[in-house]
């Protein structure tokens, strides 16, 4: 059978490259042919652009009929389309310019000799110009649709399978939350559909535990208290009725890696990610941070689990009691009501520089339970941050650098040391080395402050 597949596969891929090769030659010198007949000045003019579209045209009208013919691979026809092209511009040219070539190659020239309009133009410049007016733009519209058509059909063959993956997950979403509900006394009312999606949710992050350097207590504390009762089945949890908590804030001075280690949470647990600021959701619009607010946590109820990261927390849950602001307070008051959810399907993770301009309701146990530091980091985290950070270039650096870099570090942030090897990396490049050596690191740390 595969045999019998295979030779219905090259009959029609031959009848099809037939076809669109002689749809490339017979179209325009037919068309040639109408002008030489009325011998009219304007109607030569207008089969110009005739030429350029009338092919390709008549080609995707081809394509049509030929692929029922290519049974589950249509886009073969396309691609067969493409190859027609050429072989149909190059027959094309060959007769356009036969006079010019006959003499040396008389075998071929008999074959081609029919096709040729007697009225055609004989002198080479002629030709030459008749033939760059009509060939390559024909040539060019026809390649443009075709592989127009491919990308078209690619991107839709995964639209459809992504689509059809999303159908079954908001079918299954949408009969979670359609669920029916009884109320006291004895009614019943249906649960309203999900909102869409307006922020900008993205899949879990690549990054993990082992893209961030040093911080091992942190890790071990995240790991212990949301990672594994997020992650698995605990049984000795389950026992004690021990959640995860809904809120983590870090706090501490700008560059310290709050952002990274956000990331590398949701890495770790796999779940889809929103990163944001304070800004995104404040608005100066009277009753329009509360709507923000809302939305954001109706899109997070959409997922079975997710991961949130608000930066700059303190401008969006700063003291209540500072701020006579009505809105502000309405705000605050919001997010904290999403926040004290029991259970809930996400995570919110915060980041603050100015830990201490936060209303205290938010700091509460059942809120922000999770509350740390990251300040600069000490020498054994410096020296992880740089050995994590270079494993991912090619380098010639022997074992005890690392302890060098970490002494001359000392009092840079984490994003500091991100930003050396990065420049670092630029001078390898611009060098154009194998590696990147101590040298190129060296000269990448930032100049002492001057007394």
């Amino acid at each position: 059978m595969d045999s019998v597949h295979q030779l219905k596969n090259v009959i029609v891929g031959l009848i099809s490259l037939s076809l669109f090769s002689a749809n490339y030659v017979a179209i325009p010198l037919g068309i040639v042919w109408l002008v030489a007949y009325f011998s009219d000045p304007i109607i030569a003019l207008i089969a110009i652009p005739v030429i350029w579209m009338m092919p390709p045209f008549t080609a995707l009208l081809l394509t049509g009929g030929l692929y029922p013919l290519h049974g589950d691979e249509p886009e073969q026809a396309d691609r067969i389309w493409l190859l027609g092209t050429f072989i149909g511009a190059a027959i094309l040219t060959a007769v356009w310019f036969l006079p010019a070539w006959e003499n040396n190659w008389p075998a071929l020239a008999s074959i081609l000799v029919p096709l040729r309009i007697p009225s055609m133009f004989d002198s080479f410049w002629l030709m030459g110009a008749s033939w760059l007016a009509c060939v390559p733009l024909m040539v060019s519209v026809s390649i443009g649709t075709t592989v127009e058509l491919l990308e078209e059909k690619t991107s839709t063959g995964d639209e459809e399978q992504t689509d059809a993956v999303d159908a079954a997950v908001q079918r299954e979403k949408a009969q979670s939350k359609h669920k029916i509900s009884s109320s006291n006394d004895g009614a019943t009312q249906e649960q309203s559909t999900p909102s869409p999606l307006e922020y900008d949710w993205q899949t879990a992050p690549d990054t993990g535990f082992d893209n961030v350097g040093g911080m091992e207590s942190l890790k071990t504390e995240i790991e212990r208290s949301v990672i594994r009762p997020l992650t698995r089945l605990d049984e000795a949890y389950e026992r004690f009725n021990i959640s995860p908590p809904n809120g983590i804030l870090f706090y501490g001075p700008p560059g310290t890696g709050k952002t990274l280690f956000a990331r590398a949470i949701a890495g770790e647990l796999g779940h889809p990610y929103l990163e944001l600021s304070a800004g995104d959701i404040k608005s100066r619009w009277i009753n329009k941070s509360t709507e923000q607010v809302n939305q954001l946590f109706a899109e997070a109820a959409q997922f079975d689990r997710c991961v949130i990261f608000i930066d700059e927390i303190d401008a969006l849950l700063s003291s209540r009691d500072n701020d006579l602001h009505r809105e502000h307070a309405q705000v605050v008051n919001e997010f904290l009501a999403h926040l004290d959810a029991d259970d809930p399907n996400y995570l919110v993770i915060a980041a603050t520089n100015r830990a201490e301009l936060l209303d205290e309701a938010a700091t509460r146990r059942g809120r922000f339970d999770q509350q740390h530091e990251l300040g600069l980091p000490d020498h054994d985290a410096r020296e992880a941050i740089f050995r994590v950070r270079l494993s991912e270039l090619p380098t010639d650096l022997d074992e005890d650098v690392y302890q060098t870099l970490a002494d001359r570090s000392e009092g840079l942030s984490s994003a500091d040391i991100v930003g050396i090897v990065d420049d670092a990396a630029v001078l390898a490049a611009e060098r154009d080395a194998d590696t990147l050596s101590l040298e190129d690191l060296h000269t990448s740390f930032p100049e002492p402050a001057s007394n």
